[in-house]
């Protein structure tokens, strides 16, 4: 039986039951928090989770260990969020040699919060999604990004000093002239 435990984890009590509706549901649901996070746009997630839960279903009679779905969903969904991510950069640097887009509004939090990710590589913001949308370990999030631990506390601490440059520059009473 495949269930969703509190903390929104797949646990698995006989690996064989593991359904396509339960993996494409799961491989949904992670892959689009975390395409999120990286992308920052919500249809660009669904699109990517949409990708990840097809992907997920056709391979996931290849899964050795059934409870390591999330962890494999991760790194499907990483993978294809950074490409989608240098795709995006691309396109947007082909935009702005014809024009300056304007600037996006903040029209609510998830907006604002996203909006501090903007400028930072996709790879820390990869690691700043899985750490604190996903709340895995470094050790979790070095296997989805195919790094070291210690490569993710670099990009952790990072992205947090950039996001915290981001924040005082909001605040400072220069940015409101």
């Amino acid at each position: 039986m495949t269930t969703i435990d509190h903390a929104g984890a797949l646990a698995v009590s006989h690996p064989e039951t593991l359904s396509d509706e339960h993996v494409a549901a799961r491989a949904l649901q992670v892959a689009r928090r975390t395409a999120l996070g990286i992308l920052g746009e919500a249809e660009a997630a669904a699109d990517i989770a949409q990708d990840v839960a097809i992907t997920a279903v056709r391979r996931a009679g290849s899964l050795r260990d059934p409870a390591a779905l999330d962890a494999w969903v991760h790194r499907i969904a990483v993978r294809a969020a950074l490409r989608e991510a240098r795709r995006a950069g691309r396109r947007r640097a082909a935009e702005r040699a014809g024009h300056d887009p304007p600037l996006p509004g903040h029209e609510d939090d998830l907006s604002g919060s996203l909006a501090l990710l903007d400028g930072l590589p996709p790879r820390q913001r990869a690691a700043l999604t899985l750490r604190y949308v996903h709340d895995l370990p470094d050790a979790a999030i070095a296997r989805a990004l195919r790094c070291r631990p210690g490569t993710v506390r670099s990009l952790l601490s990072r992205g947090r000093d950039a996001v915290r440059a981001a924040i005082d520059e909001d605040r400072s009473p220069h940015a409101n002239r």
